[in-house]
């Protein structure tokens, strides 16, 4: 069992942005236009900058609880860094299909 912090729990926080950002992922893929694919990838940036809001406030709250940079364990400073990952992927994704909004997608 785990005690009730009032601080957020990082496993907690990615767990609840992970699943909302697969789901977009899916979505991005079955899209049927550049446009479309275009306002998937917004709200996947939006949704991913919340993320990283959430994240770098929980991992905060690790070191004021008096941890040292270097005593957080690695598995948890990658946790921290995962919501980048995603906004340079939905980043991208944001700017290509602007760039294609017009184009037609080839079926293959």
């Amino acid at each position: 069992m785990s005690s009730s912090s009032p601080h957020p729990d990082l496993v907690k926080v990615t767990e609840l942005f992970l699943v909302p950002s697969s789901f977009l992922v899916a979505a991005l893929g079955t899209a049927d236009t550049n446009l479309h694919r275009a306002a998937v990838s917004l709200l996947g940036l939006v949704t991913n900058i919340f993320w990283i809001i959430s994240v770098r406030d929980a991992y905060r709250s690790l070191t004021v609880e008096g941890a040292k940079p270097e005593d957080i364990p690695v598995r948890t400073r990658i946790l921290s860094w995962l919501p980048l990952t995603f906004c340079v992927g939905w980043t991208l994704s944001l700017i290509v299909h602007l760039l294609l909004w017009n184009k037609p997608l080839t079926k293959y």
